[in-house]
């Protein structure tokens, strides 16, 4: 990211969204004259936008396109006007044509935000100017994109797109933004699985921007809440969004009501201590016998299993004491798996891993002859190998393997 431009902290950046257009879903019409528009980016300069996103092409869902000379008609004068107050935040020129952005980046703006995905001749323009870019995904394009959209899987579908942008980007020296997109061609279904794993995003190792400001989906989501009343649902997602560290800029029509949701989100992040260390104990290649098979003949007699079984124990405190007393045993964790192993006849080599993670986890050693109780079990992890069946079929390895927690 250009170091001029965006610094990156501990709380996402708020970016302000002027939209100089006549239809624009939210506030079309509101800002379409270069002084009202200038004077609304002064304003959210004031209330604490970290960058102001200018666009004069309307993308909401059914949008006519805009020719070029109308969109720069529209666009250049407010971008110089707003340059010209020298507010210390940085603008961002939202328009999907190379022409548009090339002669905004001359007008003033710094960087591109591109609903159509920053295809070749954007990076390219971008890459002129030393412009990072915002890459969105948009399945279609804004007159079409919610006819019936479908997906296999929206979440690795979006993130494969958005890293080739990122790809592309590199390979010619702009840092390219990514943005999922919610509500440009995707159902609230759609919408609702990219925001719960926005994590997945983050793969990409790029700033993640996040623009559900008073969107369609909340509307659905909320059963019937009109465009001016969105701004709970809105802060509802942006507030998850950064409390869970998923997104870097929040694209949004509210500035103060988001700035405020991101210092606080910043406070939290600043007074959050570092998390205890915690401990795994591995007990590995453990032997044991069992009667286990899906056929009779299988289970008549015992066959030989090997078994590992990781314990993560909870949070220690500060100069937790070096005893037994704050650990588990591995001899107690040998000695409970070979009992259970022994006690009955499996047909699944599923059940048994299950049996001895259940028994490791909730049981006392004092079944199987020791003295420690579980009470610093997190999670363990336990995995059942057959040798024998890896054996006949070739195999490196054949069995199974189960997490648990108490």
């Amino acid at each position: 990211m250009s170091d001029h431009l965006l610094t990156f902290g501990d709380r996402p950046l708020v970016m302000g969204v002027l939209n100089v257009t006549p239809d624009s879903f939210s506030d079309g019409g509101r800002f379409d004259r270069p002084v009202q528009a200038i004077e609304h980016a002064r304003r959210m300069a004031a209330e604490g936008a970290d960058l102001i996103d200018i666009g004069a092409e309307s993308t909401r869902p059914g949008a006519e396109p805009v020719d070029l000379d109308d969109e720069l008609a529209r666009l250049l004068p407010v971008i110089e006007g707003v340059a010209s107050l020298d507010l210390g935040v940085p603008l961002s020129v939202d328009t999907a044509k190379p022409e548009t952005a090339d002669r905004a980046l001359a007008a003033g703006a710094g960087m591109i935000n591109d609903v159509s995905g920053a295809g070749d001749a954007m990076l390219e323009v971008a890459a002129r100017h030393g412009a990072p870019v915002i890459a969105m995904h948009m399945r279609g394009e804004p007159r079409t994109m919610q006819r019936a959209p479908r997906y296999d899987d929206v979440v690795a579908e979006i993130r494969d797109y958005l890293a080739e942008r990122v790809a592309a980007g590199r390979d010619l020296g702009v840092d390219v933004l990514v943005d999922p997109g919610i509500g440009f061609g995707k159902t609230l279904e759609h919408n609702l699985d990219l925001l719960a794993n926005l994590r997945e995003l983050r793969e990409l190792e790029v700033p993640i921007v996040l623009g559900v400001s008073r969107k369609s989906f909340l509307d659905l989501l909320l059963g019937g809440v009109a465009v001016e009343e969105r701004l709970a649902g809105t802060l509802a997602v942006n507030g998850w969004a950064a409390a869970l560290d998923v997104v870097d800029v929040l694209r949004v029509h509210d500035v103060r009501e988001h700035r405020q949701l991101a210092e606080s989100i910043g406070a939290l992040r600043r007074q959050r201590r570092a998390p205890a260390p915690r401990r795994r104990v591995l007990a590995r290649g453990i032997e044991c016998r069992s009667r286990i098979g899906v056929t009779a003949a299988e289970r008549a007699k015992p066959q030989k299993l090997l078994v590992d079984i990781d314990v993560t124990l909870t949070d220690q405190p500060p100069g937790a004491r070096d005893e037994l007393g704050g650990t588990v045993d591995y001899a107690e964790l040998a000695a409970i798996t070979q009992a259970v192993a022994g006690r009955d006849e499996y047909r699944l080599v599923e059940t048994l891993a299950e049996r001895i993670a259940v028994t490791v986890g909730r049981e006392t050693p004092q079944a199987a002859g020791g003295s420690t109780r579980w009470s610093r079990i997190e999670s363990l992890r336990v995995r059942v190998l057959k040798p024998g069946a890896a054996q006949e079929l070739g195999a490196a390895e054949v069995g199974a393997e189960i997490d648990w927690r108490p």
